[in-house]
C-alpha cells in the first residue's frame, strides 16, 4: 500500500496539492490518501485591551464565555462542512478511482498534529501545498511547511500553487556528494519507478573544486552501480555562485518537473536550507520539490 497524507487548510494551493498528489499515486495498484485538516480556532476579542470597557462586564464573563463557544462550535462545524466539500471535490475529478482517499478532522495546532498523524498513519510521502513569496507572510501553512522541511520524518513534497503539471518524466536531484544520496537516488527511483522517470544527479561547484568534483561525481556513479540501474541517472556539474538560482536556472533550461535534495546538517544544501533559502526553493521554486531527510542527521 503506499500512503500519502496531505495537510488541507482548504486553499486553492491545498486543492492544487490534492489533485497533484492523486495523479501520483495513480499508477500504484493500492494507493491510499489521507486528507489532514488540523482545527485550531481562537476568537479576538477587542475587550481583552481594557477588561473593564463601556459594557461594564469582563470579556471573560459568562455570557461572553458562552457566545465564544457558539462561534467556535459553529467554525468547527464549519471547518468538518469543508473537508467534506473537499474530499468530494477530489472524489468527483475520477483521476484515478481505485485510490482509496479518507479524511480526518483532528483538533490542535499543525505543528504538533502533522507530525503525530505521521507517526500513527506511517504515510511513504506527506504532501503540502505551498504559496509564493507575496502569500508568505500571510500563510500560516507557509511557515509549517518550511518547519516540515526540518522535522518530518518521512519525504515531504511541495507543490507550488500555481503549478498545474502533472509530469514525472525529468527529475532534478541536487547531490553534494553525502554519502546518504545513493540511498536517496535508490528511493526518488523506487517513488517514481511507474512513470519511467529520468534522473538528472546535478552538483553545483565552482572553477577551484571542478577536478575535485569531477572525482566526486565519477564516485557517486560508481556506488549507485552496485544498489541501483543507472540506465535512467545523468550526470551533471554546474557552476554558480548562488546554488538556488543556478538550480532554479537548469529547471527551467532543462524543462525538469521536478527538484529532489536530501536534507540534513553540515552539507553544500544544508546553506540552501536554512530559513532563508527554504524560503526561495521551497516556497519560490517553480516545480514540486521532494525533499528526504538523511537518516544521520544530527
Amino acid at each position: 500500500m503506499f500512503k500519502i497524507l496531505i495537510p488541507v487548510d482548504f486553499t486553492d494551493n491545498s486543492r492544487n496539492a490534492c489533485k497533484y498528489a492523486l495523479h501520483l499515486a495513480a499508477p500504484y495498484p493500492e494507493a491510499e490518501i489521507l486528507l489532514l485538516h488540523c482545527f485550531s480556532d481562537y476568537l479576538l476579542d477587542p475587550e481583552l485591551d481594557d477588561p473593564f470597557a463601556d459594557t461594564g462586564r469582563s470579556s471573560l464573563s459568562p455570557a461572553s464565555e458562552a457566545i465564544t463557544d457558539r462561534v467556535l462550535h459553529r467554525n468547527q462545524e464549519d471547518g468538518h462542512a469543508q473537508l467534506d466539500a473537499l474530499y468530494k471535490e477530489i472524489k468527483a475529478t475520477g483521476a484515478a478511482p481505485h485510490v482509496l482517499l479518507k479524511r480526518a478532522f483532528v483538533n490542535g495546532m499543525p505543528e504538533d498534529v502533522i507530525p503525530e498523524q505521521v507517526a500513527e498513519y506511517k504515510p511513504d510521502l506527506l504532501v503540502m501545498g505551498t504559496k509564493g513569496e507575496d502569500d508568505y507572510s500571510r500563510s500560516l501553512f507557509g511557515t509549517i511547511t518550511t518547519k516540515m522541511v526540518d522535522e518530518a520524518e518521512v519525504p515531504l513534497l511541495t507543490v507550488p500553487g500555481h503549478y498545474r503539471g502533472h509530469g514525472f518524466s525529468r527529475i532534478l536531484y541536487a547531490t553534494d556528494f553525502s554519502k546518504t544520496d545513493a540511498q536517496a537516488i535508490h528511493s526518488l527511483q523506487e517513488l517514481l519507478q511507474p512513470f519511467n522517470a529520468q534522473i538528472l544527479c546535478v552538483h553545483i561547484g565552482s572553477d577551484d573544486t571542478e577536478k575535485k568534483d569531477r572525482q566526486q561525481l565519477e564516485q557517486l556513479r560508481e556506488s549507485l552501480q552496485g544498489s541501483a540501474s543507472t540506465q535512467n541517472i545523468g550526470f551533471k556539474l554546474l557552476e554558480g555562485d548562488d546554488v538556488a538560482d543556478a538550480l532554479e536556472e537548469f529547471v527551467t533550461q532543462e524543462q525538469v518537473e521536478l527538484i529532489a535534495v536530501t536534507n540534513h546538517q553540515r552539507s553544500l544544501l544544508s546553506s540552501i536550507l536554512h530559513p532563508s533559502l527554504t524560503k526561495k526553493l521551497v516556497l519560490e521554486v517553480q516545480v514540486p520539490m521532494l525533499v528526504f531527510h538523511s537518516p544521520d542527521k544530527a
